[in-house]
């Protein structure tokens, strides 16, 4: 069975080599990390992959953590871990080609035994990558408590990806602004209750404000998944262009041996209409927000979310507008200054 949120971190020996900024260029003696006297008290963003230096993980999985390392530490980060199937010299090697210092901790699991806790193994024998093999996948880690995990469920990098915490921060943004929403519009009511219409005002223009944020993130939140798909799909036609390049190879060696070649154009004629259907540039992101009310809240938003508010608190929301908007009648006082002011103009 395998870990799931909300469950504790299980309490592995993992090795590394540990980085050396006064000697880069060394190859130092490995150390053992246990996971549990490691990790206590701390946030860890951890990342695991089937292997080092392999197409995937190399060209897209790592270098999306590589980009992102700042990113992540700034919002709480405590450590950023890399661990794979390989040994602690090939993990040092590999993180050492990416210049990633002591930025990303790069982990063995050599022995397969924090997959196997984990229960995220993989049996590699079919491509002679050892019948233990770690999944690809995520995790946030927080005191040892799984907030978040990731599993790939085919090749690729979604889930997995650094571009999933963004969406995942995100997503989490737009839930504390709606829940802060909903906090002001009771406000709102209170406001109404107590007849301080000004207050009311106020907090349904925040109310307004954090829900169009909210929105928004949630939005950007969804854009963020897309992209990443999008990113994953070019990856794998990548590797589907590959694979028809080797075709023509061998269709090419095929020709010189006199192959038949009214069956070769009828293959070739296939192989082109399939090849025109491949698109193999994915962008990365729809345009900008379009949403313009996230910093201004109309008076129409704003009077309308009042009205609402006290039609369900069965409040007389109307009357005290109209007090407020309603023209002050002269005080008798004021009257009878008036007139004196006029006698005296008219006698000069």
């Amino acid at each position: 069975m395998s870990i799931k949120v909300g469950d504790v971190f299980p309490d592995t020996i993992l090795t590394y080599v540990p980085y050396d900024a006064n000697n880069p260029e060394a190859c130092g003696l490995p150390q053992q990390l246990k996971t549990h006297e490691a990790f206590k008290g701390k946030k860890v963003v951890l990342f695991a992959v089937p292997g080092a230096f392999t197409p995937t993980c190399s060209e897209q999985h790592m270098p999306e953590y590589v980009q992102r390392i700042g990113e992540l530490k700034g919002k709480g980060a405590d450590i950023v871990a890399c661990v794979a199937s390989n040994d602690q010299f090939v993990m040092h090697a590999w993180g050492k080609s990416y210049d990633v210092k002591d930025d990303i901790l790069m982990l063995s699991d050599a022995n397969g035994e924090l997959g196997t806790a984990l229960g995220l193994v993989n049996d590699g024998t079919a491509r002679r990558m050892g019948p233990i093999r770690l999944a690809r996948f995520a995790m946030i880690i927080d005191d040892l408590k799984v907030v978040y995990i990731g599993v790939e469920p085919a090749p690729g990098v979604t889930v997995s990806g650094a571009s999933a915490f963004t969406a995942k921060s995100l997503k989490k943004e737009s839930a504390r602004l709606k829940k802060q929403s909903a906090g002001d519009e009771k406000k709102v009511k209170a406001s109404i209750k107590d007849g301080d219409v000004e207050s009311a005002r106020i907090h349904a223009s925040n109310a307004i404000r954090k829900k169009n944020t909210s929105l928004d993130l949630l939005r950007l939140s969804s854009r963020v998944d897309a992209a990443v798909s999008r990113i994953d799909m070019a990856v794998k036609m990548q590797h589907v262009t590959g694979s028809m390049a080797r075709v023509v190879s061998d269709m090419d060696r095929a020709l010189r041996k006199n192959m038949n070649l009214d069956a070769v154009s009828q293959i070739m004629d296939k192989f082109e209409s399939q090849s025109e259907n491949l698109d193999l540039h994915a962008k990365y992101m729809e345009g900008s927000m379009n949403t313009t009310t996230t910093l201004s809240t109309p008076q129409t938003e704003v009077d309308s979310l009042m009205q609402r508010v006290a039609d369900e608190a069965g409040l007389e929301l109307s009357q005290e507008l109209g007090v407020m908007q309603a023209p002050q009648e002269p005080l008798p006082e004021d009257t009878r200054l008036n007139e004196r002011l006029a006698n005296l103009r008219n006698a000069l």
